[in-house]
């Protein structure tokens, strides 16, 4: 298993706010136990979850084909999962999938 890198998983810089917003407004995302939003420079969004399949982090980035990259990382730093060229339609799927639902 390894751990990750925040500092190699960003790609490109992009608006996380307005990403951050578009997932707020949306009721899944609060089923999840959604805190502790925060970003690394303009590159990855991470945010802590408690949801029923994964207790741990979500990290998000936008890769240069314009699609978005989810790793599911352990509290303990270890990536369990990675998805790619993930469009924006398909991201709250994806995650509630990972997080919450089989």
């Amino acid at each position: 298993m390894s751990k990750i890198d925040i500092t190699t998983i960003g790609q490109r810089n992009w608006n996380i706010e307005e990403l951050v917003g578009h997932l707020k407004r949306n009721q899944i995302v609060w089923c999840w136990g959604a805190k502790n939003w925060s970003k690394y420079k303009d590159l990855v969004l991470k945010f802590k979850v408690q949801g029923y399949l994964h207790k741990g982090y979500v990290y998000i980035s936008l890769g240069w084909n314009d699609t978005f990259n989810i790793h599911i990382v352990s509290t303990h730093g270890n990536i369990k999962k990675e998805y790619t060229d993930i469009y924006i339609d398909q991201l709250i799927d994806v995650i509630d999938r990972a997080v919450e639902t089989k």
